[in-house]
């Protein structure tokens, strides 16, 4: 494993750091080891947060580190994070030198695949009580990390609808 390791870089990232502004091609994707990352949106003034990332997830536009064109979205830091970098370059080196990362990086995709559309079928099918009670559910440790703001806009809800679901879960 160790000779893996060697085409990633370790990093430290302040807290509030933008590590990919949108308009700009992602040089690398990260696998964090401690940390909380936002991907997110900016739409006519306003953040729309659209995932969040935490340990033992890899993190990035994928999008724009595949097509290594310009990304939609912005990413940054919402807490001091540890994290192992990658660029496109050395992840191209490291399926050469090992094919068996090919296999691993797609199924690592396709549970990422299967995540975003349950997340895209959520929005579409369920109420924003459903999708809270959902996050509650499935990823706990991000009500408690993440700004309320920043979960408002990324169940699609003001902060305000927020606060009131809030209320009625924690009744029942």
């Amino acid at each position: 494993m160790g000779s893996v390791l060697k085409h990633f870089e370790t990093k430290s990232i302040k807290k509030k750091t933008k590590i990919l502004e949108a308009g700009t091609t992602a040089k690398e994707v990260y696998f964090i080891l401690n940390g909380c990352i936002r991907l997110f949106y900016n739409k006519d003034g306003e953040d729309i947060s659209a995932y969040f990332f935490t340990e033992k997830m890899f993190a990035g536009a994928y999008d724009s580190f595949i097509s290594q064109k310009p990304s939609r979205h912005s990413i940054e830091t919402l807490e001091d994070c540890e994290v192992l970098a990658i660029s496109y370059k050395a992840l191209q080196e490291l399926f050469i030198e090992f094919p068996k990362m090919n296999e691993f990086v797609r199924k690592v995709l396709e549970e990422r695949f299967v995540s975003l559309h349950e997340l895209f079928t959520s929005q579409i099918l369920d109420s924003p009580e459903e999708r809270y009670l959902n996050l509650l559910k499935e990823r706990p440790d991000i009500i408690q990390r993440i700004p309320q703001h920043q979960i408002a806009t990324f169940l699609g809800i003001t902060p305000v609808s927020l606060s009131r679901i809030r209320k009625r879960v924690t009744k029942k």
